[in-house]
């Protein structure tokens, strides 16, 4: 059996500011990384994760008519672009259960405002908040079951979350109860999205979409 041995040099303990430090490599000469913190946690450290949450369990309604669906909203002006992170489901009250899926819809060319006859026409925003306690202000809108639109938003994506009735009520059930993005869409400037269903549900849920807002960045 061959073996062999390798040396990584390193430094103990947090680095200052400014402070150089070496980058740890594998065998094969990759970098390496640490999952100790959480894959998100240098984001929020600084100040970029945001927390939108409903007011108040909700259902979510069909994808053809995502009136008062859970929506995220990026404003043309914000100077950010923003990656959803993260999409969970809590059960608030138990419908009659369909079968369905959950979905993700988009408009474009927002603008800033609601109003009629634009884009979004009313939007009722529930305030993210900062992820980093305490610390910061978002950009980004979101309303959970207070927004219309002038023309109903595209479907662009199933999240492959399903609910199924087998037999009664008390044998239906959702798997699962989240969705990682982890990177799969951004929404520049001017842009929401709106989680709809293939069937709209009875049940309600508390929706909570976690969310990084960056600087816009250097397109080719």
């Amino acid at each position: 059996m061959d073996t062999f041995t390798q040396t990584v040099e390193g430094l103990q303990g947090p680095l200052t500011k400014n402070q150089a430090g070496p980058i740890s490599t594998g065998a094969f000469g990759e970098q390496l990384t640490s999952t100790v913190f959480g894959k998100y946690a240098e984001l929020t450290r600084y100040g970029k994760v945001f927390i939108a949450k409903s007011g108040a369990a909700a259902a979510i309604p069909i994808q053809s008519t995502l009136t008062n669906s859970p929506t995220l909203w990026n404003p043309a002006s914000s100077g950010k672009w923003v990656y959803p992170l993260m999409a969970t489901f809590g059960v608030g009250s138990v419908g009659t259960p369909v079968l369905t899926s959950l979905t993700i819809s988009q408009v474009l060319l927002t603008g800033d405002v609601a109003a009629t006859n634009l884009p979004i026409a009313t939007f009722t925003n529930i305030a993210p908040q900062p992820a980093l306690l305490g610390r910061g202000t978002a950009s980004t809108k979101f309303a959970n079951a207070a927004v219309t639109f002038t023309t109903n938003p595209t479907l662009i994506a199933d999240l492959g979350i399903m609910h199924w009735l087998e037999g009664s009520a008390a044998s239906g059930a959702m798997l699962p109860v989240f969705f990682d993005f982890d990177g799969l869409i951004v929404m520049p400037p001017g842009t929401s999205i709106s989680i709809g269903a293939i069937a709209a549900t009875s049940t309600t849920y508390w929706t909570t979409i976690y969310f990084a807002e960056l600087p816009a960045p250097y397109l080719p």
